[in-house]
């Protein structure tokens, strides 16, 4: 009996027709330790975002234009029916379950690995504590227990001098918005975040240089919650960074023992947190004492976007170092015979180049290697069993990143293998256009990046084209390289936080064309918000390129493109 029958039976037990599961851990991480994978190991879909919902006789998938091609291969022959989000003709998940729930379904979900705000929205009042229907079903589908949480939980203290910026200084902050808003306490489930905080860096999930914890900030207090493996080799180097946060005034308490630690806290209290960041189960401890919930981070997240003076020099000192090996394992691809190569072969070149520099201590994601057809799937991954050659008369795209002492770095690529064909330059010129007038905007203070998206994406939408993904995402510092809530997209969301672009932001511009079987164009260039000159009109802002590797001349109608454009063409292939 496979694994999601074991589900619907034990669904069926304790009295659920749904259940949700989901890719996600206590602290909503976009990427995930391998224990959290439910909705990967039950469905067999491995994409960065995705929601099953399980009935007794069907199952959903849902999950964003970035994965449609990926899903409907990795689900066929499932029985999961593919939902695709933010497409005419299917529901939106929430109105999906409201819909359940209305009709008289039991529907349950994990309180410990789902927000407050998303249970609060489905509408769900039981909630499964710790995905325990999860873990019966795996133990009897394969006769063993589902492994613990094993992660290697190293974590350090980083130098005032590497962040610009010490743990107290970040508190005091923290103190004067409680104080500001009369709130009493300021709770995080956030790990980026967390870390920022506290200074602190880890390694607890793939790439992801965080350390599972939780954190709580009083008026006079502040707590950090740690995880530590029993079997950890670690131990030395943990007590070593929980005796600094001790030095500073930080007391410091073991993860498992937050729910013990809430449930000690006095009644009915005002408390801060980010309802879609905190665990449904803990905010539900809070609300049985009474607490007033207010839907706020003390401005954390903003804060920790805006690089600071010593940030920023660093950053640019990394991204000076990564764009030469991208350049350098480019030309290598353009002017050696790569076609008795794969798309492996040359990730683990890449990658290698990347690591083999000393101030370069991991990769920020899965390198995309992924030549033609391959390239029309944003989020592809290659692997040594399962990849393809390197197409002549093709495109080859490489997404990739690291991680580096100073930044955190992202870059996309794409060039011509060979002979181009006429609609792949054309393809690839208007990708182009689209880079380039957005990474050349000039716009006054208080936009987001709704305001900025169009800059980008006319070039496709002129034509009856879209990418099913936004422009730009904001980028951490030594930290997740999706960070935000600023970002640069067309399309609103009422449940979403617009944040206002300000400077000292990093935020990515890639548009591209997906042409499914055929090839995939993506071009990306990090920015630094800067400030470009304030009239009686207002304070106007621009944008600062950290990226520079030149952009493949082959693929260029230059007579397509405008005569600023060229201007902006000619200025950037110069400077790289």
């Amino acid at each position: 009996m496979g694994l999601l029958d074991c589900i619907r039976e034990e669904m069926a037990s304790q009295g659920f027709d749904y259940f949700i599961f989901k890719d996600c851990d206590p602290h909503q991480s976009e990427y995930v330790n391998e224990y959290y994978k439910f909705r990967t190991l039950i469905s067999g879909f491995d994409g960065s975002n995705g929601t099953l919902i399980v009935g007794k006789d069907d199952a959903y998938l849902f999950t964003d234009g970035r994965y449609f091609i990926q899903a409907e291969n990795q689900l066929k022959d499932t029985g999961i029916k593919l939902m695709k989000l933010s497409t005419p003709g299917y529901p939106s998940i929430k109105s999906f379950v409201t819909d359940l729930v209305n009709s008289g379904k039991t529907v349950g979900a994990s309180d410990l690995v789902f927000s407050y705000k998303e249970l609060a929205d489905y509408g769900i009042e039981y909630s499964d504590k710790d995905n325990c229907i999860f873990l019966d079903a795996y133990k009897r589908a394969y006769g063993k227990f589902y492994p613990k949480m094993n992660p290697d939980d190293f974590i350090k203290m980083l130098d005032d001098k590497l962040t610009g910026e010490s743990v107290t200084s970040k508190i005091e902050k923290v103190r004067k918005y409680l104080n500001d808003k009369n709130i009493d306490y300021y709770f995080s489930a956030s790990l980026d975040s967390n870390m920022w905080l506290m200074n602190i860096r880890g390694n607890a999930i793939k790439y992801n240089p965080v350390a599972f914890s939780y954190v709580m900030i009083t008026k006079k207090e502040a707590a950090y919650f740690y995880y530590i493996n029993d079997n950890s080799e670690n131990k030395d180097a943990i007590e070593d960074t929980l005796n600094e946060l001790n030095k500073i005034g930080v007391s410091t308490f073991y993860y498992d023992n937050f729910d013990v630690y809430l449930n000690t806290l006095p009644n009915k209290e005002t408390a801060c947190f980010f309802f879609d960041r905190f665990p449904a189960k803990y905010a539900g401890i809070l609300l049985s004492k009474g607490y007033k919930l207010v839907n706020d981070d003390c401005n954390v997240s903003l804060n920790k976007s805006i690089k600071n003076d010593i940030e920023i020099e660093n950053i640019k000192k990394a991204y000076a170092k990564d764009n030469k090996i991208v350049k350098a394992f480019l030309e290598n691809v353009k002017n050696e015979d790569v076609s008795k190569l794969n798309e492996y072969d040359l990730m683990v070149k890449l990658d290698k180049m990347r690591l083999d520099d000393e101030d370069c201590y991991d990769l920020s994601f899965d390198t995309i290697s992924a030549s033609g057809p391959n390239g029309a799937m944003m989020h592809y991954e290659s692997k040594k069993d399962a990849c393809s050659k390197i197409l002549k008369d093709n495109l080859y795209l490489v997404d990739s990143g690291g991680q580096w002492q100073g930044a955190t770095t992202d870059i996309t690529r794409t060039i011509a293998i060979g002979t181009p064909t006429e609609q792949m330059k054309h393809d690839y010129t208007r990708v182009l256009r689209g880079m380039l007038t957005l990474m050349n905007a000039v716009f006054i203070e208080g936009c987001t990046g709704i305001n900025l998206d169009i800059l980008a994406r006319e070039p496709m939408w002129e034509e009856g084209d879209d990418y099913k993904c936004g422009t730009g995402h904001g980028v951490g510092y030594m930290l997740s390289v999706h960070e935000g809530n600023h970002a640069i997209r067309w399309m609103t969301n009422p449940s979403r936080r617009e944040t206002v672009l300000k400077p000292g932001m990093l935020v990515s511009d890639e548009p591209g064309i997906y042409r499914e079987g055929q090839y995939g164009i993506r071009l990306e260039n990090i920015l630094l918000v800067k400030e470009k000159c304030e009239t009686p009109d207002g304070r106007f802002l621009c944008f600062e390129c950290l990226t520079y590797i030149p952009l493949d001349e082959e693929l260029i109608l230059r007579d397509e493109m405008s005569d600023r454009e060229l201007k902006w063409l000619d200025e950037y292939q110069s400077k790289c």
